[in-house]
Protein backbone atom coordinates (compact mmCIF):
# COMPACT_ATOMS: atom_id res chain seq x y z
CA UNK A 1 0.00 0.00 0.00
CA UNK A 2 1.34 3.44 -0.94
CA UNK A 3 1.30 6.29 1.58
CA UNK A 4 2.42 8.85 -1.00
CA UNK A 5 0.07 11.83 -1.38
CA UNK A 6 -1.08 13.26 -4.71
CA UNK A 7 1.58 15.75 -5.82
CA UNK A 8 -0.81 17.76 -7.99
CA UNK A 9 -3.10 18.55 -5.07
CA UNK A 10 -2.66 21.52 -2.77
CA UNK A 11 -1.44 21.20 0.81
CA UNK A 12 -3.56 21.83 3.89
CA UNK A 13 -1.33 23.60 6.41
CA UNK A 14 -2.45 23.40 10.06
CA UNK A 15 -0.87 26.56 11.45
CA UNK A 16 -0.41 27.38 15.12
CA UNK A 17 -0.75 31.06 16.02
CA UNK A 18 0.00 33.01 19.23
CA UNK A 19 -2.20 32.52 22.31
CA UNK A 20 -1.43 35.95 23.71
CA UNK A 21 1.99 37.32 22.82
CA UNK A 22 2.02 38.10 19.09
CA UNK A 23 5.80 37.58 18.93
CA UNK A 24 5.37 33.85 19.64
CA UNK A 25 4.50 33.12 16.00
CA UNK A 26 7.20 31.22 14.10
CA UNK A 27 9.06 32.46 11.01
CA UNK A 28 7.78 29.42 9.14
CA UNK A 29 4.17 30.20 10.06
CA UNK A 30 4.53 33.73 8.70
CA UNK A 31 6.05 32.38 5.48
CA UNK A 32 3.30 29.79 4.99
CA UNK A 33 0.50 32.26 5.74
CA UNK A 34 2.02 34.70 3.27
CA UNK A 35 2.17 32.17 0.42
CA UNK A 36 -1.08 30.16 0.63
CA UNK A 37 -4.03 30.78 -1.67
CA UNK A 38 -6.45 31.33 1.20
CA UNK A 39 -6.50 31.20 5.03
CA UNK A 40 -9.42 29.44 6.71
CA UNK A 41 -9.77 31.15 10.06
CA UNK A 42 -12.07 30.81 13.06
CA UNK A 43 -12.67 34.57 13.23
CA UNK A 44 -11.51 36.71 10.30
CA UNK A 45 -11.58 39.88 12.39
CA UNK A 46 -9.30 38.42 15.02
CA UNK A 47 -6.88 36.87 12.51
CA UNK A 48 -6.75 40.12 10.51
CA UNK A 49 -4.87 41.76 13.39
CA UNK A 50 -2.10 39.15 13.20
CA UNK A 51 -1.98 39.23 9.40
CA UNK A 52 -1.77 43.03 9.34
CA UNK A 53 0.96 43.03 11.99
CA UNK A 54 3.17 40.82 9.82
CA UNK A 55 2.13 42.35 6.49
CA UNK A 56 0.40 39.19 5.26
CA UNK A 57 -1.95 39.88 2.34
CA UNK A 58 -3.51 36.42 1.78
CA UNK A 59 -7.31 36.18 1.51
CA UNK A 60 -9.32 34.89 4.47
CA UNK A 61 -12.46 32.80 4.74
CA UNK A 62 -14.35 32.06 7.95
CA UNK A 63 -14.16 28.48 9.22
CA UNK A 64 -15.78 27.89 12.61
CA UNK A 65 -17.91 25.32 14.39
CA UNK A 66 -21.17 26.71 12.95
CA UNK A 67 -20.13 26.49 9.28
CA UNK A 68 -17.38 23.84 9.40
CA UNK A 69 -19.32 21.17 7.51
CA UNK A 70 -20.46 23.47 4.71
CA UNK A 71 -17.08 25.24 4.32
CA UNK A 72 -15.24 21.92 4.23
CA UNK A 73 -16.59 20.95 0.80
CA UNK A 74 -15.55 24.27 -0.74
CA UNK A 75 -12.05 24.16 0.75
CA UNK A 76 -11.47 20.53 -0.24
CA UNK A 77 -12.43 21.49 -3.80
CA UNK A 78 -9.74 24.18 -3.79
CA UNK A 79 -7.17 21.72 -2.47
CA UNK A 80 -8.06 19.22 -5.20
CA UNK A 81 -7.50 22.01 -7.74
CA UNK A 82 -3.94 22.39 -6.46
CA UNK A 83 -4.38 25.43 -4.21
CA UNK A 84 -2.64 25.55 -0.82
CA UNK A 85 -4.74 26.44 2.23
CA UNK A 86 -3.79 27.41 5.77
CA UNK A 87 -6.07 26.53 8.69
CA UNK A 88 -5.80 28.72 11.80
CA UNK A 89 -7.83 29.12 14.99
CA UNK A 90 -8.29 32.22 17.13
CA UNK A 91 -5.32 31.20 19.25
CA UNK A 92 -2.99 28.24 19.52
CA UNK A 93 -3.19 25.08 17.42
CA UNK A 94 -6.25 24.30 15.26
CA UNK A 95 -8.36 21.22 16.13
CA UNK A 96 -7.18 21.22 19.77
CA UNK A 97 -10.60 22.04 21.28
CA UNK A 98 -11.10 24.19 18.17
CA UNK A 99 -12.50 23.60 14.66
CA UNK A 100 -10.36 21.62 12.24
CA UNK A 101 -11.02 17.89 12.60
CA UNK A 102 -13.63 17.74 9.82
CA UNK A 103 -11.49 19.23 7.04
CA UNK A 104 -8.31 17.48 8.20
CA UNK A 105 -10.09 14.11 8.24
CA UNK A 106 -11.58 14.76 4.80
CA UNK A 107 -8.19 15.79 3.40
CA UNK A 108 -6.67 12.49 4.52
CA UNK A 109 -9.54 10.60 2.87
CA UNK A 110 -8.88 12.44 -0.41
CA UNK A 111 -5.12 11.72 -0.24
CA UNK A 112 -4.37 15.43 0.25
CA UNK A 113 -1.18 16.38 2.08
CA UNK A 114 -1.78 17.70 5.62
CA UNK A 115 1.22 19.55 7.04
CA UNK A 116 1.37 20.87 10.63
CA UNK A 117 3.17 24.14 11.28
CA UNK A 118 3.89 23.71 15.01
CA UNK A 119 3.83 26.53 17.50
CA UNK A 120 2.19 27.64 20.70
CA UNK A 121 -0.21 25.40 22.59
CA UNK A 122 -1.62 26.42 25.96
CA UNK A 123 -1.82 22.76 27.00
CA UNK A 124 1.87 22.08 26.32
CA UNK A 125 2.84 25.44 27.85
CA UNK A 126 0.97 24.56 31.06
CA UNK A 127 2.48 21.05 31.18
CA UNK A 128 6.00 22.39 30.70
CA UNK A 129 5.44 24.85 33.56
CA UNK A 130 3.95 22.34 36.00
CA UNK A 131 6.98 20.34 37.06
CA UNK A 132 4.97 17.13 37.48
CA UNK A 133 2.69 16.24 34.56
CA UNK A 134 4.95 15.71 31.56
CA UNK A 135 5.51 11.96 31.96
CA UNK A 136 1.90 10.74 32.13
CA UNK A 137 -1.14 12.89 31.37
CA UNK A 138 -4.54 12.99 29.70
CA UNK A 139 -6.01 16.11 28.09
CA UNK A 140 -9.81 16.17 27.81
CA UNK A 141 -10.52 19.64 26.42
CA UNK A 142 -13.35 21.57 28.09
CA UNK A 143 -15.26 19.90 30.92
CA UNK A 144 -18.96 19.17 30.26
CA UNK A 145 -21.32 22.03 31.09
CA UNK A 146 -23.70 19.70 32.92
CA UNK A 147 -22.57 19.55 36.55
CA UNK A 148 -23.34 15.86 37.11
CA UNK A 149 -21.27 14.88 34.05
CA UNK A 150 -18.43 17.11 35.21
CA UNK A 151 -18.42 15.52 38.67
CA UNK A 152 -18.38 12.02 37.15
CA UNK A 153 -15.10 12.93 35.44
CA UNK A 154 -13.47 14.78 38.33
CA UNK A 155 -14.20 12.27 41.07
CA UNK A 156 -12.39 9.36 39.40
CA UNK A 157 -8.90 9.03 40.82
CA UNK A 158 -6.39 8.62 38.01
CA UNK A 159 -2.85 7.31 37.73
CA UNK A 160 -2.16 10.14 35.28
CA UNK A 161 -2.38 13.93 35.48
CA UNK A 162 -5.75 15.20 34.23
CA UNK A 163 -5.62 18.36 32.12
CA UNK A 164 -8.61 20.39 30.98
CA UNK A 165 -9.77 23.86 29.95
CA UNK A 166 -12.26 25.85 32.00
CA UNK A 167 -14.08 29.08 31.28
CA UNK A 168 -14.11 32.09 33.64
CA UNK A 169 -17.81 31.80 34.45
CA UNK A 170 -17.47 28.15 35.56
CA UNK A 171 -14.07 28.02 37.24
CA UNK A 172 -15.32 28.76 40.78
CA UNK A 173 -17.92 26.03 40.55
CA UNK A 174 -15.29 23.57 39.32
CA UNK A 175 -12.92 24.49 42.16
CA UNK A 176 -15.74 23.99 44.68
CA UNK A 177 -16.55 20.55 43.27
CA UNK A 178 -12.87 19.62 43.41
CA UNK A 179 -12.73 20.70 47.07
CA UNK A 180 -15.68 18.41 47.87
CA UNK A 181 -13.95 15.49 46.16
CA UNK A 182 -10.33 15.93 47.26
CA UNK A 183 -10.46 18.28 50.25
CA UNK A 184 -9.16 21.84 50.42
CA UNK A 185 -5.49 20.92 50.87
CA UNK A 186 -5.23 19.13 47.54
CA UNK A 187 -2.83 21.04 45.27
CA UNK A 188 -3.54 21.68 41.60
CA UNK A 189 -1.91 23.79 38.92
CA UNK A 190 -3.92 26.62 37.37
CA UNK A 191 -2.54 28.52 34.39
CA UNK A 192 -4.36 31.60 33.12
CA UNK A 193 -3.56 34.31 30.59
CA UNK A 194 -0.56 32.28 29.38
CA UNK A 195 2.00 34.50 27.54
CA UNK A 196 -0.09 37.62 28.26
CA UNK A 197 0.66 40.59 30.54
CA UNK A 198 -1.28 39.17 33.50
CA UNK A 199 -0.02 35.60 33.12
CA UNK A 200 -0.53 33.59 36.30
CA UNK A 201 0.74 30.01 36.66
CA UNK A 202 0.80 28.58 40.17
CA UNK A 203 0.61 25.30 42.04
CA UNK A 204 -1.58 25.98 45.07
CA UNK A 205 -4.11 24.25 47.30
CA UNK A 206 -7.78 24.25 46.29
CA UNK A 207 -8.56 26.37 49.36
CA UNK A 208 -5.98 28.97 48.26
CA UNK A 209 -7.25 29.01 44.67
CA UNK A 210 -10.86 29.32 45.76
CA UNK A 211 -10.03 32.22 48.07
CA UNK A 212 -7.92 33.92 45.39
CA UNK A 213 -10.58 33.76 42.69
CA UNK A 214 -13.44 34.58 45.06
CA UNK A 215 -11.89 37.99 45.67
CA UNK A 216 -12.33 40.67 43.01
CA UNK A 217 -13.87 38.34 40.40
CA UNK A 218 -14.01 40.92 37.61
CA UNK A 219 -10.23 41.27 37.50
CA UNK A 220 -9.18 37.69 38.13
CA UNK A 221 -11.81 35.67 36.31
CA UNK A 222 -10.80 36.57 32.79
CA UNK A 223 -9.34 34.57 29.94
CA UNK A 224 -9.06 30.84 29.42
CA UNK A 225 -7.93 28.59 32.27
CA UNK A 226 -5.80 25.46 31.95
CA UNK A 227 -6.13 23.27 35.04
CA UNK A 228 -3.93 20.29 35.87
CA UNK A 229 -4.87 17.80 38.59
CA UNK A 230 -1.77 15.76 39.55
CA UNK A 231 -1.99 12.00 39.25
CA UNK A 232 -2.77 9.97 42.34
CA UNK A 233 -0.67 7.13 43.71
CA UNK A 234 -3.26 4.42 43.26
CA UNK A 235 -3.47 0.95 44.72
CA UNK A 236 -4.68 -1.95 42.59
CA UNK A 237 -8.03 -1.66 44.38
CA UNK A 238 -8.32 2.05 43.46
CA UNK A 239 -7.62 1.24 39.81
CA UNK A 240 -10.19 -1.57 39.76
CA UNK A 241 -12.82 0.62 41.48
CA UNK A 242 -12.26 3.33 38.88
CA UNK A 243 -12.61 0.85 36.01
CA UNK A 244 -15.80 -0.62 37.50
CA UNK A 245 -17.41 2.80 37.96
CA UNK A 246 -16.44 3.95 34.47
CA UNK A 247 -17.86 0.72 33.00
CA UNK A 248 -21.18 1.15 34.86
CA UNK A 249 -21.46 4.81 33.79
CA UNK A 250 -20.77 3.85 30.17
CA UNK A 251 -23.51 1.21 30.22
CA UNK A 252 -26.01 3.56 31.86
CA UNK A 253 -25.29 6.25 29.27
CA UNK A 254 -26.13 3.69 26.58
CA UNK A 255 -29.58 3.08 28.09
CA UNK A 256 -28.69 -0.15 29.88
CA UNK A 257 -30.66 -0.48 33.13
CA UNK A 258 -28.77 -0.35 36.43
CA UNK A 259 -29.62 -3.98 37.21
CA UNK A 260 -28.39 -5.16 33.82
CA UNK A 261 -25.26 -2.97 34.07
CA UNK A 262 -24.35 -4.54 37.42
CA UNK A 263 -24.89 -8.02 36.02
CA UNK A 264 -22.67 -7.30 33.00
CA UNK A 265 -19.89 -5.71 35.08
CA UNK A 266 -19.89 -8.44 37.72
CA UNK A 267 -19.78 -11.16 35.07
CA UNK A 268 -16.88 -9.40 33.31
CA UNK A 269 -14.83 -8.82 36.49
CA UNK A 270 -16.10 -11.93 38.38
CA UNK A 271 -17.45 -9.89 41.31
CA UNK A 272 -20.13 -10.32 43.96
CA UNK A 273 -23.32 -8.76 42.55
CA UNK A 274 -24.87 -7.79 45.89
CA UNK A 275 -21.78 -5.89 47.05
CA UNK A 276 -21.30 -4.06 43.76
CA UNK A 277 -25.04 -3.26 43.50
CA UNK A 278 -25.01 -1.54 46.93
CA UNK A 279 -21.64 0.17 46.44
CA UNK A 280 -22.60 2.00 43.22
CA UNK A 281 -26.35 2.47 43.81
CA UNK A 282 -25.87 6.26 43.73
CA UNK A 283 -25.16 5.98 39.99
CA UNK A 284 -28.66 4.60 39.42
CA UNK A 285 -30.22 7.74 40.90
CA UNK A 286 -28.71 10.18 38.38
Amino acid sequence: MSTKKQSNYGTLYVVATPIGNINDITYRAVKVLSNVYIIATEDTRHSKKILNYFGIKAKQISYHKHNEAERCDYLIKLLLEGKDIALVSDAGTPSISDPGDIIISEAHKKNIMVSPIPGVSSVIAAISSSGFSSDDFKFIGFLPKKNSQKIDILKIKNNFSLIFFESPNRVLNTLEELRKIYGGQKKILVAKEITKIYENINYLSLDDWFEYFSENNNERLKGEFVIIIPKEKLTNKDILDGKIESFIILLLKNNVSYNSAIKIVCTFYKLNKNKIYKKYINLAKK
